[in-house]
Formats: C-alpha cells, sequence, structure tokens
C-alpha cells in the first residue's frame, strides 16, 4: 500500500453512526469533504439517533458493531486495495474496550504495510464533567490508542481524566497535561478561557497555539466529531491556520444552530480563519 501525501487522499475513519442527526460519522465525512479528503468508513455502532436528541421517546433502538467483525471488515479492506490511498485514519466513539482492542488492532495492521499513516485519535469518553463510557473505556483510550497515536484531540474533561488530573486552573495547566500524555500533537477543545469565551489549545513539545472564540450557550451534538475532522483535514493539508479555520467554522456553526439539537444536513461551509495567537509556554 503506498502512503498518501499530506493534504491527500482519503481519511479512513472509525466511529459512531447514526441513522437520524449528524453525529460520529456523519458530522466527520461533510466536514472532511470539505477540505477535499473522501471518507472510507466503519461503523463502531449503528443507532437511530444520538442517545440524546429524542429524549421523550426513550433510548434509541440499535447498538454496538461486534468488535471481531470491525476487525474482519478492516482486514478485507485492506486486502483488496480500498485503503491504499488513505493519508491518515481518525478514530471517534468506541463503546467498550473490546472495540477499542479492535481499533488498535486495525491501526496497527494498516501501520504495518504502511508506517507513514498518520494517526488521529479523538479520545470520546466525556465532557462537562461526566464520563458517559465507561472507565475502562478511558483507560484503554489512553492505554492503548494513545500510544500510536501522532495526533489526539481531547475536550478538557477528556484531557483531565486521562492525565490523572484533579483539574486545571489555566491553560498553562492544560499545556502541561496534554504534554504529558506524549502524543506529539494534542488538540484541547473547551479549553480555559474568559467569561462568554471558549478556547483550543494546539500543543507541541516546543509550541502553543491558542484560538478564542464566542461561547455558544447551547451547541449541537456532534462538534467535537466536526472539529477533530476538520483539524485533522486543515493539518494533512498544512494548513497554518487550521487552529483559527476550524475553532471560526465551529463557532460560526454554533451560533447558526443553537436553538436544534443536531448540526444541519449538507455541506460544511468553512469559515475564515479566527485569530490564533502563540503562548510561550
Amino acid at each position: 500500500m503506498q502512503g498518501a501525501k499530506a493534504g491527500h487522499g482519503s481519511i479512513f475513519v472509525i466511529s459512531s453512526q447514526v441513522v437520524s442527526g449528524q453525529v460520529g460519522l456523519k458530522a466527520t465525512m461533510p466536514a472532511l469533504r470539505a477540505i477535499g479528503h473522501e471518507t472510507v468508513t466503519l461503523p463502531t455502532t449503528l443507532l437511530s439517533a444520538h442517545p440524546a436528541a429524542f429524549p421523550k421517546n426513550g433510548a434509541p433502538p440499535g447498538g454496538p458493531i461486534e468488535p471481531m467483525q470491525m476487525v474482519e471488515i478492516a482486514d478485507w479492506l485492506l486486502t483488496a486495495g480500498a485503503l491504499d490511498n488513505c493519508a491518515a485514519i481518525l478514530t471517534g466513539y468506541l463503546p467498550s474496550a473490546a472495540h477499542i482492542d479492535a481499533a488498535a488492532q486495525i491501526i496497527a495492521k494498516i501501520k504495518a504495510v504502511n508506517p507513514h499513516i498518520f494517526y488521529c485519535c479523538d479520545p470520546i469518553c466525556g465532557d462537562e464533567g461526566r464520563l458517559y463510557l465507561p472507565e475502562e473505556v478511558m483507560h484503554g483510550l489512553g492505554d492503548r490508542l494513545l500510544p500510536l497515536a501522532d495526533m489526539a484531540t481531547p475536550n478538557l474533561y477528556e484531557l483531565q481524566r486521562l492525565a490523572g488530573r484533579d483539574g486545571f486552573a489555566d491553560q498553562v495547566e492544560a499545556v502541561d497535561a496534554a504534554r504529558d500524555l506524549g502524543v506529539a500533537h494534542m488538540v484541547v477543545t473547551s479549553a480555559p478561557a474568559a467569561a462568554e469565551r471558549i478556547a483550543a489549545l494546539a500543543v507541541t513539545a516546543d509550541e502553543v497555539l491558542r484560538c478564542e472564540t464566542a461561547r455558544a450557550p447551547k451547541a449541537p451534538y456532534g462538534m467535537g466529531d466536526l472539529f477533530a475532522a476538520l483539524y485533522l483535514g486543515l493539518h494533512l493539508a498544512e494548513e497554518p491556520k487550521a487552529l483559527g479555520i476550524a475553532c471560526a467554522t465551529l463557532a460560526q456553526m454554533a451560533a447558526a444552530n443553537m436553538e436544534t439539537s443536531t448540526l444541519p444536513h449538507g455541506p460544511v461551509h468553512i469559515a475564515a480563519a479566527a485569530i490564533q495567537d502563540k503562548l510561550n509556554i
């Protein structure tokens, strides 16, 4: 399998699938397509909708895909050449430790054929002060997938739990925790910021970029999926304003969709870059 050049080729996305709504794979695909990347997708679960989208109707029917079936599908895709043009792998929602193990197997097999393929882990496990997946999933993300990752995109609470911290007093403490996890490129969303603002931090060993935008009172489901896909695609395209563009696009979509719980159907319109500044941390 020939490795695709950065900024070209498709992205192999492993995440959740819903029938109604724009979360998981249905959020990542239009975001990556807007930057010029096609996708090869592998669902980890199939649900009627996001579990919180229709609270009056109870839990949506559906459930996880069998982990070994995921491995079998990926093996077939690899053998068939369907992943030959992939520039990167992106993992998102993984509902159990067994699914994390399956994802780790898949990534290892692809990297054995193409050692230079880029891997971004969106370590989905919680937000706003609570885990919404079992602790074993959070530990599996940290123990199995982050060591394989070239990039990770945790929100602030996920960073806190993965780094074993009690919380963060400021952006400096969040940067320290991000570096402690050992991933070369960490992008922390929902980072500490001034009132009515929300920040994202792009952290490497020798540089920290920050972008702050207006905080929407309410944001639709799928924003984390959308951000990870946008930032990854822009990074692969070697866009120097990747953080500012991704943050501005999310702020624009959050402001336009505050009255609904879901992202809109249709193409993602990329916004002009918000200001991103370099921190001396």
